[in-house]
């Protein structure tokens, strides 16, 4: 019935603002780190937790000063790259925002640098505001208090505004490109996508979203220039949309040899997408070579995080997790490059092609990545192909649902099969683990299918 009310239609944007509302609420409820040891939404931590907070804070601000108010040292040279940084931040002395710690330089941080200057922003706000007009600490024990009470709060409120600005560009621009298809369910259809519910305030993926679908609608407006800048900006967000970039750039060449007119127009694109990314990726490279050098490390060594080959090679850290992705994706973008894209739907289908190449057949397929590709989903898949990809999403936001879980459901399946219980998501026993091999099972298959009917188009051209 849904996708049968107009774009413009009062009930149909009443209905955006209530999923929306909705949506990002009970998004932003469920990880609210506040009060301090809340008690997790369904007695289940993997609701609660957070890249923001959980992943990224706590073991860099919170965690360096013990339950029992001592500085932590072993935590303090796991994170930190200067130790003074740290007292001063504990006992206060942190008084304007140059003294504020800085992403890359003072501490170890494993995302790109937009991420990171929102992070810097956040963090720097939130301590800045807590020590001039609550208050300050005056030993290690009572910056926790005033960590967890006050400072994780306002860093949580920034972080989720940042988000909530972008979500909103997200579901603009997947209307207008949506728009194009007359199909309103769809822009319905992302909002209460359980991945959408679980992950927009997780992590910053729906930033890069936005960028890439910025850049997409551009491309549609023939505004190549601004195209290029967005796109950049995704992939200074998260590394992985610069897989988009690669077939529209053969595209774009392609087209140069074809029709000299468009040479100025690929000119622009590829501009503005290399400035957008060289200008934040190569400020960090200078004046913090060690914290960028330690960046790119963690994500060239990290091990396979609900990959597709963790059933064939089942010890995560193997270095053939890197070799396969490495191999299989240039195979992959290879073949896709053969899809010419000559309209706006082979444009999205080609994108969704690119942007999955750099998540299913990656060692690593965090699965906050689905923010990113369900709205390139929305645009490329067909009602047929788009039922698949509800189930996989459904099985993606399973996985940190039952993360901290592992060893109960195990325990409970253990009555009816032989499963050994212990708590090990990484592994291939775990239930978290077939969740992430359903979602990858479904994903390839919509994938394949998808590349195979393009390449039966090429074949008949």
């Amino acid at each position: 019935m849904l996708r049968y009310i107009s774009f413009g239609n009062k009930k149909f944007k009443v209905l955006i603002l209530l999923f929306f509302i909705v949506s990002l609420g009970l998004s932003t409820y469920i990880h609210i780190p506040y009060p301090p040891n809340r008690q997790p939404p369904l007695n289940n931590f993997g609701l609660l937790y957070s890249d923001i907070i959980h992943g990224v804070f706590v073991p860099r601000f919170l965690d360096v000063v013990s339950s029992y108010g001592f500085l932590d040292s072993n935590k303090v040279s796991e994170y930190w790259y200067n130790a003074q940084v740290v007292e001063e931040l504990v006992y206060g002395r942190s008084a304007n925002y140059l003294q504020c710690p800085v992403p890359y330089r003072d501490y170890k941080f494993e995302y790109p640098p937009l991420v990171a200057a929102a992070w810097y922003m956040s963090t720097c706000v939130a301590y800045l505001y807590t020590y001039r007009f609550i208050k300050t600490p005056s030993n290690p024990l009572e910056y926790r208090s005033i960590v967890e009470n006050y400072v994780i709060p306002i860093h949580f409120s920034i972080q989720v505004g940042m988000l909530l600005i972008f979500c909103i560009l997200t579901l603009i621009y997947l209307y207008k490109l949506l728009k194009q298809e007359n199909d309103a369910s769809r822009l319905l259809l992302f909002l209460i996508l359980p991945s959408t519910v679980i992950y927009i305030t997780y992590n910053w993926d729906i930033i890069a979203a936005a960028f890439t679908l910025m850049s997409l609608h551009s491309l549609t407006k023939n505004r190549y220039a601004s195209a290029g800048v967005f796109l950049g900006l995704a992939t200074a967000t998260k590394v992985l949309p610069i897989f988009i970039a690669i077939p529209l750039l053969y595209e774009f060449i392609q087209r140069m040899y074809k029709t000299l007119e468009f040479r100025e127009s690929a000119k622009r694109y590829g501009i503005g997408l290399l400035t957008s990314i060289a200008i934040p990726y190569t400020i960090p490279a200078i004046l913090y070579q060690k914290g960028f050098s330690n960046f790119l490390n963690h994500h060239l060594t990290w091990y396979c995080e609900n990959c597709l080959y963790l059933p064939f090679i089942q010890d995560i850290w193997s270095p053939i997790h890197r070799i396969l992705f490495f191999s299989i994706a240039t195979i992959m973008m290879l073949t896709i490059l053969a899809v010419e894209v000559n309209d706006n739907r082979r444009l999205y289908e080609v994108s969704f092609l690119a942007l999955s190449t750099s998540m299913l057949f990656n060692y690593v397929f965090s699965p906050q990545m689905m923010v990113m590709l369900s709205p390139l989903a929305l645009l490329a898949l067909s009602q047929n192909l788009l039922k698949y990809y509800v189930v996989a999403d459904a099985a993606n936001a399973l996985i940190i649902s039952i993360f901290f879980k592992d060893a109960e459901i195990r325990s409970y399946i253990a009555r009816y099969i032989n499963l050994h219980v212990e708590f090990s998501p990484w592994s291939i026993e775990s239930p978290v683990q077939w969740a992430a091999f359903t979602r990858n099972m479904i994903l390839l298959i919509i994938f394949l299918s998808l590349l195979s009917r393009e390449l039966k188009n090429v074949c008949r051209r």
